[in-house]
């Protein structure tokens, strides 16, 4: 059986980057098979190809003149005729599914997560105020405690500071 090898290991081969080796595979159509998640198995012929054509760019060629030779590029192992069973897509896309679901409770929870740090950061700010507010009220009604005593209190007793004050404001 030929080597198969990842579209990382073919860049290393060439010495460029992987990004370069997807944009020719694309560029030039080579048919190359797909592991499950996608990635590019390359084959001898497949790595030939792609050193023709950087030799080709390394000579000053643009990619539109590049010119692959046909004996070169590989179809895919399926023929164009023949039928992959129903059963291959439909456990894909189980899996497929699978996986979806799986995000969305992630997504959910972390969701989740979110709203109830952001109410206990809300609840603990809300105590603060309260307290702030309470103690707010305390001084009030001691201001006014004294206000009330200062305004029962003759003028002549009242404390010197406090009497000019009072006589200032009064009418």
């Amino acid at each position: 059986m030929e080597s198969v090898l990842k579209t990382k290991e073919v860049s290393d081969l060439l010495g460029v980057n992987p990004t370069t080796v997807q944009r020719w595979v694309k560029y030039f159509n080579i048919h190359c098979q797909m592991n499950e998640h996608g990635h590019y198995l390359f084959q001898t012929p497949h790595v030939e190809t792609l050193k023709e054509i950087q030799g080709q760019l390394n000579e000053g060629k643009k990619m539109k003149d590049v010119m692959v030779s046909n004996t070169t590029i590989i179809q895919s192992s399926e023929q164009p005729g023949e039928m992959i069973p129903t059963f291959k897509y439909e456990q894909k896309l189980e899996e497929m599914m699978m996986r979806i679901e799986e995000l969305e409770q992630k997504l959910d929870t972390k969701a989740d997560d979110v709203v109830t740090y952001q109410l206990l950061n809300h609840r603990k700010e809300i105590e603060a105020m309260s307290k702030s507010l309470l103690s707010i009220e305390q001084r009030l009604d001691e201001i006014d405690e004294v206000m009330k005593q200062n305004m029962t209190m003759p003028l002549e007793e009242m404390p010197q500071k406090r009497r000019s004050l009072m006589q200032f404001f009064s009418f």
